[in-house]
């Protein structure tokens, strides 16, 4: 064609086309060939009755003159043009996932990330001839797409992405050459992917496949992952989200071996704050695969805490960083385990003990004394119906399976129990809560000063006194006053709000009675005093004190009179006595809600690289500045001032330095004290590709297939590679040639119509 219009134009053209260059548009024209069309057919219904020569004959003139016609009033022009294609792209993407840092071979051989490397540069032949006919876009991906040069590409594009998602790198491809011209693409990977092309598995999913095909190019695929890889992983821990105190807890390690099939592994588990829990398993696995350990344990304690799972590391592994799991659980309560103590019978006694029996959350156990191991007793102790205290059973076997120890109105002296006052001591300073209740057997009067137990209280209290009770105990009525303290902390909100709360303290009923003290630890706090006696140092005399030794808490009520609260003219779910020994038990159970200061991680795991974020509150202390530490084992990593808002709300965001398990620490200082919270994450070691770090040739070879591309291996060569023609064209010459003829034409068009004229007349038409 191009040599034809050569010839017959002169120059070198490679396309031609007609085109009509009078100035009209579509109406007009529809409208122009219409009327042609009309007189051609007039025409010949005016000649059908004569013979078919003259028929013809005129037929033709008429119709020649129209053509002719139509030529002059439309000027058709033949349109040459030099055209050359334009370069459509092929992208290469090339995998920068962590999973590339593997090298199969062992510790010192090149990982998949260092061969692709050199991959890219044996092929640059092939990429420069790829470069003649389309414009090469080289990617690197993992989680997302991310456009590099070439020289980048062979330089290395690492492996700092966390997963390998090659559906969503596609999909990502797809929009980015929405309306362009994509002659192909080069995936160079090893397979390991984890997101919605396989979902983790080893097949191609039919939705990525139908994905995939839409791009409408042909994948071809170059695997970098080699077989023989060698490697345990702690794939994954399985466990519930929380646990029970003091119940066995369960959790299963998963844990993938290739190439040490038979040979046995070692998997530990560990953690659990000051538990220092520590289990070891031997497994082995009869074939490569997956192994399950379980384990189990009981937990102590409540709150958060941190866990390890590890197996021990293989000789010649590929990746030890996927040896270790760190996980976060949270340690509950079912039910609150409440021991009840009391001296004797009495009207606090009863209403207190008939209060936790009715908590449907509350485990309890109460003892009260009816007979001392000196009262006269005319019958054998087998014959009585009346048991001896169980000392001995109670604090030195059962007292670590309780959440609460309330002792009330309970002298110490006679039953045996100021061997076992250390094993209370301990009790609450490994987080125990401990409350006692006044009383005249009770404080100095019980013979608490000088033992263990006084070093628990938030009172101080004279040793020996137990003598002589009686000058250590002050009769007559009482209001209690709350203490600036007293007005925000949760034991005396008896209220929400704190106007209500105060006023609601004004209106109580009196009390009676009141233990006397030395005075107010300095540790301590009072919450609320006697409205006129002062202690022996001369401060107001405390009627509720709160401490917390140790890891514990501790509140002492210095009077035994308070079941007249139970009386109050109020509804029974609010009444003062219900709702002042709720709040008791869930501060000295450490209750959350109950913390006047709060820190919280918004996960209890963190990948690698991923920005932690703590949540600070104190709502009852807007505008509080807060120191926060942040933790790993022995290792301060973060420090940090926080103001919180007017809502009592902040917040610090900051980057983990590293792998492990973490623990953020608040402190402030509330009403002259200081406060403090905590909460524990983990930060990953490794991404969660690196828990199964397979390179899945077959996935790239059906990726190739479904989009009628090759599967290639890291030898072949890229050069001959099919790829989709471009689509679009460049006009380099263009020239046209007028065909209407101008003069000519029309005094040719005249003349047929002329001579038509003549014919008709002759014939006898005209």
């Amino acid at each position: 064609m191009s040599r034809l219009l050569e010839w017959l134009v002169g120059g070198t053209y490679n396309d031609a086309h007609f085109v009509l260059r009078a100035p009209v548009g579509s109406g007009v024209t529809l409208g122009v060939l219409a009327l042609a069309l009309c007189t051609l057919v007039l025409t010949f219904r005016g000649y059908r009755k004569g013979p078919a020569s003259r028929v013809v004959l005129l037929g033709a003139l008429r119709s020649l003159a129209i053509v002719l016609a139509l030529a002059l009033f439309f000027e058709p022009a033949l349109e040459l043009r030099q055209v050359s294609p334009v370069p459509n792209q092929v992208a290469v993407l090339v995998d920068a996932s962590s999973s590339m840092s593997i090298a199969e071979a062992g510790p010192g051989s090149p990982t998949r990330a260092e061969r692709v490397t050199g991959l890219l540069r044996a092929q640059a032949g092939a990429i420069a001839q790829l470069g003649r006919d389309h414009r090469v876009d080289v990617y690197a991906f993992g989680e997302r797409l991310r456009p590099i040069t070439l020289e980048e590409a062979q330089r290395g594009v690492g492996h700092a992405e966390e997963a390998t998602h090659v559906a969503e790198a596609l999909a990502e491809l797809r929009a980015r050459y929405a309306g362009g011209d994509l002659g192909g693409v080069i995936l160079v990977s090893d397979g390991a992917d984890n997101g919605r092309l396989t979902g983790g598995g080893a097949r191609l999913g039919p939705e990525a496949a139908q994905g995939i095909k839409q791009l409408a190019v042909p994948v071809h695929t170059v695997a970098v992952g080699r077989s023989g890889l060698r490697d345990v992983a702690i794939a994954e821990v399985l466990s519930d989200d929380f646990a029970f105190i003091r119940t066995a807890a369960r959790l299963e390690a998963v844990v993938r071996v290739a190439g040490y099939a038979g040979q046995p592994l070692r998997v530990h588990l560990r953690g659990g704050g000051e538990a220092h829990l520590d289990k070891e398993q031997v497994v082995s696995a009869e074939k490569d695969g997956e192994v399950r350990v379980r384990f189990e344990f009981t937990p102590e304690r409540v709150g958060k805490f941190t866990f390890e799972v590890s197996v021990d590391p293989m000789p010649g592994e590929a990746l030890r960083t996927n040896n270790v799991r760190a996980f976060a659980l949270k340690v509950i309560r079912d039910r609150l385990r409440v021991l009840h103590i009391a001296g004797r019978p009495s009207w606090d006694e009863r209403f207190l003990r008939g209060l936790l029996k009715r908590d449907p959350n509350v485990d309890l156990v109460s003892f009260f004394i009816l007979r001392t191991p000196t009262d006269l007793q005319i019958v054998a102790n087998s014959e009585l119906s009346l048991i001896p205290f169980p000392t001995h059973e109670l604090f030195a076997e059962e007292l670590r399976g309780f959440d609460v120890l309330i002792v009330q109105n309970f002298n110490l002296g006679p039953y045996g129990v100021v061997p076992y006052l250390d094993r209370i001591r301990d009790f609450v300073m490994r987080g125990g809560g401990l409350a006692t209740v006044g009383g005249e057997l009770a404080f100095s009067g019980g013979g608490y000063g000088g033992t263990p137990i006084a070093e628990i209280l938030p009172v101080e209290l004279e040793a020996g006194a137990s003598l002589e009770p009686e000058r250590y105990y002050l009769e007559g009525e009482l209001r209690p006053q709350l203490t600036r303290a007293g007005r925000v902390h949760p034991v005396t909100a008896l209220r929400m709000d704190p106007a209500e709360n105060e006023a609601r303290w004004a209106t109580l009923p009196v009390l009676e009675g009141a233990n006397l003290v030395r005075g107010l630890k300095p540790s301590a706090l009072a919450l609320a005093t006697h409205p006129q006696a002062r202690a022996q140092d001369g401060s107001p005399l405390p009627l509720l004190a709160v401490a917390e030794p140790g890891e514990g808490r501790s509140l002492s009520l210095l009077t035994d009179s308070l079941w007249a609260w139970a009386f109050s003219p109020e509804p029974a779910d609010v009444r003062a006595f219900e709702r002042f020994w709720q709040n008791t038990i869930r501060w000295l159970c450490h209750d959350p809600d109950f913390s006047p200061l709060r820190i919280e991680a918004d996960a209890a795991e963190y990948g690698r690289g991923a920005d932690v974020t703590l949540r600070l509150r104190a709502p009852a202390e807007p505008r509080l500045p807060v120191e926060v530490v942040v933790t790993r084992g022995a290792e301060r990593v973060q420090a940090a001032s926080v103001r919180l808002g007017d809502d009592g709300l902040g917040q610090l965001v900051f980057k983990p330095q590293g792998p492990g398990a973490y623990r953020a620490v608040a402190r402030a200082t509330l009403s002259g004290r200081r406060v403090e919270d905590g909460d524990v994450f983990v930060v990953r070691a490794t991404s969660r590709e690196l828990d199964d770090p397979h390179g899945r040739p077959a996935v790239l070879e059906a990726i190739a297939k479904e989009t009628g591309g090759r599967a290639l291996s890291e030898a072949d060569s890229w050069a001959g590679l099919e790829l989709r023609a471009p689509r679009a064209q460049r006009v380099e010459r263009r020239r046209e040639v007028e065909l209407s003829g101008g003069a000519p034409i029309l005094l040719l068009a005249l003349g047929l119509v002329v001579l038509e004229w003549l014919l008709r007349r002759r014939l006898g038409l005209v």
